[in-house]
């Protein structure tokens, strides 16, 4: 029985990514990106899950976990001076909600560590599906943008049913 089904509602703690966790957060974002909102991506598709800890070098990874197991994760992919993508921004569904705190405790340390860098908008994209995530983002201060928008050039836009999202800090 995992702690999930357990009910055990402990608290949890944030930390940066280590070497020794990339696969447990391989398998946990593509079980709730395909599992959950079935969205059929192949890690092969996300470089950033093939060797996390070196695709977010210049930016940072975060993950949350409750006794030793991840809860959720946030990424920033820092793209210049002034631009980063927030990405792979996920908590395990029985966590969700304001309840725990996990999603906004995750993009609080995201945003921290941005306005430290000196960034001055953070970008990111969401499948359409996701609409509870929307009114997170939205909560956050970021604001939906449409496809027309300039993108910064190193902007890797998927080629997905994907919303944008801009957060100017």
């Amino acid at each position: 029985m995992s702690f999930i089904e357990a009910g055990c509602m402990q608290d949890f703690n944030i930390k940066k990514l280590d070497k020794q966790d990339e696969i447990q957060v391989r398998d946990f974002v593509l079980g709730i990106q395909n599992d959950e909102f079935g969205l059929g991506f192949l890690p092969e598709e996300q470089p950033d899950l093939m060797n996390t800890s070196e695709y977010y070098r210049s930016g940072g990874f975060w993950i949350a976990k409750i006794r030793n197991q991840i809860c959720g994760t946030i990424g920033l992919q820092k793209i210049d001076s002034q631009n980063g993508v927030l990405r792979k921004m996920f908590v395990e569904k029985a966590f969700r909600g304001s309840r725990m705190g996990i999603a906004q405790n995750l993009f609080d340390t995201l945003k921290s560590y941005a306005l430290e860098k000196n960034l001055k908008f953070i970008f990111l994209d969401t499948p359409a599906i996701a609409q509870a995530s929307h009114k997170f983002y939205i909560r956050n201060g970021f604001q939906e943008i449409g496809r027309d928008y300039p993108l910064p050039p190193e902007y890797k836009y998927p080629d997905r049913d994907s919303k944008i999202f801009l957060l100017e800090l």
